[in-house]
C-alpha cells in the first residue's frame, strides 16, 4: 500500500475482492453460456445426424425406385425407344433389342429408318414431322425389316417430348405379327369358305346351323337366312331310316368324323344325292364345339367319275397334265428307259414376265397368257411326250425313248430351241400385244440323275442358271451347277445378317484429272469380306437384291460414302466428288428423298455427288429411269453412265438421256495401244461426249501405254490401276492429300509423259 493510503489507514483489500468475485460472476456466466452453446450444438448435431439419417434413406429408396423403374423399363413387355429430331436412337429398353435383334451398342445413334420397310419410311416421317409440330398422331402400325425377321408388323404409340437437350420422341412399340398373320389367315379363310366349289355347313354342338356357303345356296335352294338357327333334318330326303343316322352320330361322338354318301332334298322338293363329310370341331378339353360339313353334288355319277380324273390328274386352267400325272409319266418313262436302255430329257421352263403382266393387266390377262403358252408348247413337241404345269408360270416338259446321249441332246436342243422359238412370238391378250419368252433347264437319264426327284431338281437348276444368263436361253445341268447352288445358299444365309454385323465395307478408287494434275473425285464400290474371303460385289450385290435388301445397301452406302468424304480434311478435299454406282433394281428403290435425307444427315452437298448408272438401267424401263434420274439432277446430283458401250443404248435415246458423264468400259481400253478398232471406238465416243457437252473418262486404265495414248487422244479424266487400286477410306485419302500435295500430272512407274 501507499503511504498516502497508510496516513490514511485505509486497506485495498475489499475492492480486490470485490472485482475478483465480479470476475468469478462472469466466468460462470460465460460458462453457462459456454454450456448452453454446448448443448445446442450436441442438438444441432444430433438433429444434423437424423436428417442425414433420413436422407441416406430417402436416396437409397430413390436408388431403389429408380432401379425398379429402370426394371420396368427395361422388362416391360413393350419396346421403349428415345429418338432425337433426326429420328436416331437415343435410348432402347431391351425388349426393343430383343424384337430388333442387335445388342443395345449396335442401335444407339442409328436411325430407326434403317430398321423400316420402305412401305413405312416415307409414313413415318410425316408422323414424326407432325407430332414435331403439336398434332401428335393416336396409334399406328409400321413394318420393320430386323436381321431376324423380314416382315415385323409393330403397333407403335408416339408421343415428343421437349427435352432440355432438344425434341425428343418417345416410342412404345408392341409386335402385332400374330395378330396380322392370324387376320390374313383368317381372311383367307372366309375366301376359301366362301369361294369353294363345295358346300359348307357349320353347327353348334347341337347341330343348330350357324354359317352356310354360297356353293350350299346353290346347292340345296336355301338361303343362309333361312337354315341358321334350324338343324340339317330339313334337307332330309326320306331315304334313310333311324339307324342310319344314329350309325353316322356314333361315329361322330367316338372318331370325330364319318364320311359317306347321302340323298338329301332340294328346296324345291327335287332329291338328289351328295358325298358328305362331316367333322367335330373341339375345344382344347376335348368338348365338342361345332360340326363342319362339307358336302358335293355327286347326281350324274358318270360325269362325277371323270370330274374326280380330271380334278385330279390336269391342271384346271391349262387342261395340261398336273405334277401328279407327270410324277406317274415320268416315272414310267424312267422304268422303260431303264429296261431299253434309252434316254429320257426333262425340261423345266418358266415364262419372263409373267408377275410383270400380273401386276399391270391383272391376274385374267395372266391366266390367258398361260393357256396360250400351253397350247404352244403342245404344238411343239411329240405325241410321245409329255407337258405339263406344275402351277404358277412353270411348265415340265419330258421327252421320251431317246436312243443315245448324242440323239438325247440333239433332240433336246431342237426342242428347246422350237419352244423359245414359240414363247417368243408375241401374245394377243385383251387387245394387248404382250412379249413373252421363257429360260429351260434341261436335265437328262441317267446322265444327270436316276429318279424322278434328282431329274426335277437338276432341270430346276439348269433353268435357274439359264435365267441368270440373262434368260430366253436353254442350259443342260452341269455337276458345278449344283456346286453353284450351293453356294449361292451359303451366301443368302450369311448376307442376311452381313449389313448388322457391320461386315460390308468401302473402298475408294482415285480419278484423276491428268490435264489439271489431280485427283477430281473417288468411287466408291463396295466390299464384302464373306466366310470364305473377300467376295466380287458382281455376285453378291444380285443375291442382296434377291433378298430385298437392295435398296437399304444402297442407302447405307450413300450414307457411309458421303460420312467419309465429309471427314476428309487434306488440302483439296472440299473439290472432290464422290461417285456412288447403283444396280437396276437399287436405283429404282431409292428416291430423290432418301438422297435429301442422306445429304442434311451428312452435310455433304449434293453438288458434291455422282449418281452411276449403266446402260441395262434403260433396258426394261426407260421412262422410268429418266424420270427418276432428273428428280436426282434436280437436286444437284451429276449422273454418269456407267460400262458405256456394253449395253443397249441407241445414240438416239442417249440425247435424250441426263447424262453429265460418259465412263467408257474398261473392255474397250483393255485392247490399247495395239486394237486400232479399240481406239476409234474411243476417240468416236470421246467426240460424241464433248458435241453433247458430257464429260468423258476412261476406266480401267492399267499400264503406262494407255495412259499415255489417252492423253494423247484428249481423255482427261483416268480411273484404274495405273494409278492406284481401290483403298480403304483413309489410305484412299492418304493418297489422295499425298498427290495433291507432290503435284504429279503421271504415275512415277511411266515417267514424265512430257
Amino acid at each position: 500500500m501507499t503511504d498516502e493510503q497508510q496516513a490514511q489507514g485505509e486497506s485495498p483489500l475489499p475492492e480486490t475482492l470485490e472485482q475478483a468475485r465480479e470476475r468469478i460472476r462472469e466466468l460462470e456466466t460465460e460458462q453457462e453460456g459456454a454450456q448452453r452453446t454446448l448443448e445446442e450444438l450436441r442438438l444441432h448435431q444430433e438433429e444434423l445426424h437424423a436428417q442425414n439419417e433420413e436422407l441416406r434413406q430417402t436416396q437409397q429408396a430413390l436408388a431403389q425406385a429408380s432401379q425398379r423403374y429402370q426394371d420396368l423399363f427395361d422388362f416391360a413387355p413393350v419396346a421403349f425407344l428415345v429418338l432425337d429430331a433426326n429420328g436416331e436412337t437415343v435410348e432402347v429398353n431391351r425388349t426393343a433389342t430383343r424384337m430388333l435383334g442387335l445388342p443395345r451398342s449396335h442401335l444407339l445413334q442409328q436411325p430407326l429408318r434403317r430398321f423400316l420397310d420402305t412401305s413405312s419410311r416415307e409414313p413415318f416421317h410425316q408422323l414424326l414431322a407432325a407430332a414435331g409440330h403439336g398434332t401428335p398422331p393416336e396409334d399406328f402400325e409400321l413394318v420393320l425389316n430386323t436381321p431376324e425377321q423380314s416382315e415385323l408388323h409393330v403397333q407403335v404409340s408416339l408421343s415428343p417430348d421437349h427435352d432440355p437437350a432438344g425434341l425428343r420422341f418417345r416410342l412404345a412399340m408392341v409386335d402385332v405379327t400374330a395378330r396380322k398373320r392370324a387376320e390374313q389367315h383368317q381372311r383367307l379363310a372366309a375366301t376359301v369358305f366362301e369361294e369353294s366349289n363345295e358346300g359348307i355347313i357349320v353347327t353348334d354342338a347341337r347341330a343348330r346351323i350357324q354359317r352356310v356357303n354360297h356353293a350350299f345356296t346353290i346347292v340345296t335352294g336355301y338361303q343362309e337366312d333361312e337354315v341358321v338357327g334350324r338343324t340339317p333334318g330339313l334337307l332330309s330326303s326320306g331315304r334313310h331310316d333311324r339307324s342310319f343316322y344314329e350309325h353316322m352320330w356314333n361315329r361322330l361322338q367316338e372318331e370325330g368324323h364319318w364320311m359317306g354318301e347321302v340323298w338329301n332334298r332340294r328346296k324345291n322338293g327335287e332329291i338328289y344325292p351328295e358325298w358328305l363329310k362331316i367333322n367335330a370341331v373341339t375345344d382344347r378339353d376335348g368338348n365338342i364345339r361345332h360340326y363342319l360339313g362339307i358336302f358335293s353334288d355327286i347326281g350324274d355319277h358318270g360325269q362325277t367319275g371323270q370330274d374326280v380324273e380330271r380334278f385330279a390328274f390336269y391342271d384346271a386352267l391349262t387342261g395340261l397334265p398336273n405334277r401328279t400325272l407327270l410324277h406317274e409319266r415320268l416315272k414310267h418313262g424312267l422304268m422303260r428307259s431303264k429296261r431299253d436302255g434309252r434316254m429320257v430329257g426333262v425340261f423345266y421352263l418358266d415364262l419372263d414376265g409373267f408377275k410383270t403382266l400380273n401386276d399391270t393387266l391383272g391376274h385374267q390377262a395372266g391366266d390367258q397368257l398361260l393357256q396360250q403358252a400351253a397350247e404352244r408348247l403342245q404344238k411343239v413337241i411329240r405325241p410321245s411326250d409329255t407337258v405339263a404345269r406344275l402351277g404358277g408360270d412353270e411348265f415340265t416338259v419330258v421327252l421320251c425313248e431317246l436312243d443315245d446321249e448324242e440323239t438325247a441332246m440333239q433332240t433336246a436342243r431342237r426342242v428347246a430351241g422350237d419352244i423359245l422359238a414359240a414363247l417368243r412370238r408375241p401374245f394377243h391378250i385383251h387387245g394387248n400385244e404382250v412379249i413373252s419368252g421363257g429360260s429351260i433347264g434341261i436335265a437328262l437319264f441317267p446322265r444327270d440323275g436316276s429318279t424322278c426327284s434328282e431329274l426335277a431338281k437338276h432341270a430346276d437348276i439348269a433353268m435357274y442358271q439359264a435365267k441368270e444368263d440373262g434368260g430366253q436361253k436353254y442350259a443342260f445341268f452341269a455337276p458345278e451347277m449344283n456346286r453353284q447352288l450351293e453356294r449361292r445358299v451359303s451366301l443368302e444365309n450369311q448376307l442376311r445378317h452381313a449389313l448388322g454385323r457391320n461386315e460390308l465395307s468401302l473402298a475408294f478408287q482415285p480419278v484423276v484429272d491428268t490435264r489439271q494434275g489431280r485427283v477430281a473425285g473417288v468411287e466408291a464400290l463396295m466390299r464384302w469380306d464373306g466366310f470364305d474371303g473377300s467376295i466380287s460385289p458382281l455376285e453378291f450385290i444380285p443375291i442382296l437384291e434377291n433378298l430385298g435388301l437392295g435398296a437399304e445397301v444402297a442407302r447405307w452406302t450413300l450414307e457411309q460414302a458421303c460420312n467419309a468424304l465429309r471427314d476428309w480434311a487434306f488440302p483439296g478435299a472440299e473439290e472432290l466428288w464422290l461417285a456412288v454406282n447403283f444396280s437396276p433394281r437399287q436405283l429404282h428403290g431409292l428416291t430423290a428423298g432418301d438422297l435429301r435425307d442422306t445429304f442434311a444427315k451428312t452435310g455433304v452437298q449434293p453438288t458434291r455427288v455422282v449418281v452411276e448408272a449403266t446402260e441395262d438401267h434403260f433396258r426394261d424401263d426407260a421412262s422410268s429411269v429418266i424420270s427418276t434420274l432428273h428428280d436426282l439432277r434436280s437436286l444437284g446430283v451429276r449422273v454418269a453412265l456407267d460400262d458405256f458401250g456394253t449395253g443397249h443404248s441407241s445414240l438416239g435415246r442417249l440425247r435424250h438421256m441426263p447424262i453429265d458423264i460418259i465412263k467408257l468400259d474398261r473392255s474397250f481400253v483393255r485392247g490399247l495401244p495395239e486394237d486400232t478398232c479399240d481406239l476409234a471406238i474411243v476417240n468416236t465416243v470421246m467426240t460424241m461426249a464433248r458435241h453433247l457437252d458430257m464429260h468423258f473418262l476412261a476406266e480401267g486404265v492399267e499400264t503406262c501405254e494407255q495412259l499415255g495414248l489417252l492423253r494423247d487422244q484428249g481423255c482427261d479424266l483416268i480411273q484404274g490401276y495405273v494409278y492406284i487400286p481401290p483403298l480403304p477410306a483413309s489410305d484412299c485419302a492418304r493418297w489422295c492429300e499425298e498427290f495433291h500435295r507432290d503435284g504429279p500430272s503421271s504415275p512415277s512407274q511411266c515417267g514424265d509423259p512430257t
